[in-house]
């Protein structure tokens, strides 16, 4: 944990990488979170920001497990649209992610493949938090980028509302998920393939930041060393 940053207030986990630090923030579910969160951790003065997760693809070519980097992100109505830095974007393709257009950060779970599908007009993938993240760190002007995931595709159908199970602060409601299980025993299936969906998906986001970061921090390394040498 940072010094002079409470866990409380939002959890924050750091981890080495050769002489590089990373700093992991929970910002929790949903833009509002996820900017509030975001400014807090950013008092550590990193050098670089990146939201990660999941998301639902928006049109049918990205698949389960597909890693999308976002050349910008907007609110699902199409304000605050805010670029990711494009060398952050550049490095992600270099290593293997999909550059896409527009991310689409929406104040709810889409859940209906009809709804996502339409959605596809507007952007390539749709989540809850990026908008708020990268709006955090161009308040402070820390390079960020979003990088995600796809956990359902864009032919897929959500098989519960997460929006009745999720409260509004972002936490599941465990009764709620039960009771729309027993309501409809057929969900259960359903469920249990979405979360071993996106159990595939995370691994799949976890080694591509371990690529990723350990670039990030190598190239970090060569400018300082060169900046270095430039001033003797």
């Amino acid at each position: 944990m940072p010094v002079g940053l409470e866990m409380a207030k939002c959890p924050i986990y750091r981890k080495g990488v050769g002489e590089t630090d990373i700093l992991v923030a929970l910002t929790g579910i949903g833009a509002v979170r996820g900017r509030r969160s975001t400014s807090y951790a950013l008092q550590a003065k990193p050098d670089a920001c990146i939201s990660s997760g999941l998301a639902g693809g928006l049109k049918e070519e990205y698949v389960r497990g597909e890693i999308l980097a976002a050349t910008q992100v907007a609110e699902l109505n199409g304000k605050n649209v805010v670029r990711c830095d494009a060398e952050l974007v550049a490095r992600a393709k270099a290593a293997g992610a999909r550059v896409v257009e527009r991310f689409l950060t929406s104040p709810s779970v889409v859940s209906a493949s009809a709804e996502k599908k339409t959605l596809g007009a507007q952007g390539d993938a749709v989540e809850m938090e990026s908008a708020g993240v990268l709006a955090a760190a161009s308040a402070v002007n820390i390079p960020a980028v979003a990088i995600r995931v796809i956990s359902d595709d864009a032919s897929q159908d959500l098989p519960v509302d997460f929006n009745r199970v999720i409260s509004a602060k972002g936490k599941l409601r465990p009764v709620r998920l039960l009771g729309s299980i027993a309501a409809e025993p057929a969900k259960l299936r359903g469920l249990l393939q979405l979360a071993g969906d996106s159990k595939k998906a995370s691994a799949a986001l976890a080694d591509f930041l371990d690529r990723y970061i350990a670039d990030l921090a190598a190239s970090r390394q060569e400018q300082a060393a060169a900046a270095g040498a430039a001033k003797l």
